[in-house]
């Protein structure tokens, strides 16, 4: 027995995936051996991490419920595939559960240093349903894409790179990164990277005043000129690529990682 992280019951623990398993699915399916980059491990990750802190009740119920619709999001919005070639997106979501799912994904990851895990802590009863969602001065949820990166670029493009791009000259593969994000004394930046989308969790600090978090808001929606805020009141947008690859944000990890760890060799 042990205390649920979710809904604090003392009940048989399980395991729950910090990466949803329908992830390793589709990445096995496809072929690929590396999910994304572990910012604890602070590698590439090859093997499922999963955490032993939930019930099955929450891992059974309301969060697996949450990872179904986080597959549909993916799959509906054309992210969930092997390589995206596009440089536009167009996501229609239900910003509660989409919200939800994000704080769930990002929540399981923090748990697994505890940096960040005590603010989510206020936020658990939405991610299980049982509370409206939180207004923007206490989390906010921005959207941007990263642009696929062009084999004409490399003179020698490596062999994994041409074969994933299947002769479109352009590369943009799904790989998924649960990550911190700018520091601030005001709120605490959380990002969670599905292929080329970027979700980022502006999870600000209870002192805060809604006007000082709507000027962080525009402030960072300035450093990713083509991003947008998602919210209640738009239940559809389209963002587009900006001048950012996915071998912009990977590339470092997969250089500190090395040839063995990753899989563009």
């Amino acid at each position: 027995m042990a205390i649920c992280a979710y809904c604090r019951k003392d009940r048989p623990a399980t395991r729950e995936h910090v990466i949803p398993a329908f992830i390793y699915d589709f990445q096995k399916k496809t072929a690929e051996s590396v999910v994304g980059w572990n910012e604890v491990a602070n590698r590439m990750v090859v093997g499922e991490a999963k955490i032993r802190d939930v019930c099955g009740y929450c891992n059974n119920g309301p969060l697996s419920q949450l990872d179904s619709y986080g597959k549909e999001l993916l799959t509906y919005s054309g992210l969930l595939v092997r390589n995206y070639t596009k440089k536009t997106l167009t996501l229609t979501y239900n910003y509660s559960l989409l919200l939800r799912w994000l704080l769930k994904v990002s929540f399981n990851s923090a748990r697994t240093d505890g940096v960040h895990a005590p603010i989510f802590e206020g936020h658990i009863p939405f991610i299980l349903g049982c509370a409206p969602a939180p207004p923007r001065y206490r989390v906010a949820c921005l959207l941007s894409l990263a642009a696929p990166e062009l084999l004409k670029n490399h003179l020698s493009p490596p062999p994994a790179m041409v074969s994933l791009a299947e002769g479109s000259g352009i590369t943009n593969p799904f790989l998924v990164r649960i990550s911190y994000g700018r520091p601030s004394k005001r709120f605490v930046h959380r990002v969670i990277v599905f292929g080329p989308a970027i979700f980022q969790l502006i999870m600000f600090e209870p002192e805060v005043l809604p006007g000082h978090a709507a000027s962080d808001i525009r402030s960072l929606l300035k450093l990713k000129t083509l991003g947008v805020e998602l919210s209640e009141k738009r239940p559809a947008v389209c963002v587009s690529a900006g001048q950012q690859t996915w071998l912009d944000i990977y590339g470092p990890q997969i250089a500190r990682a090395g040839a063995s760890q990753g899989h563009l060799r």
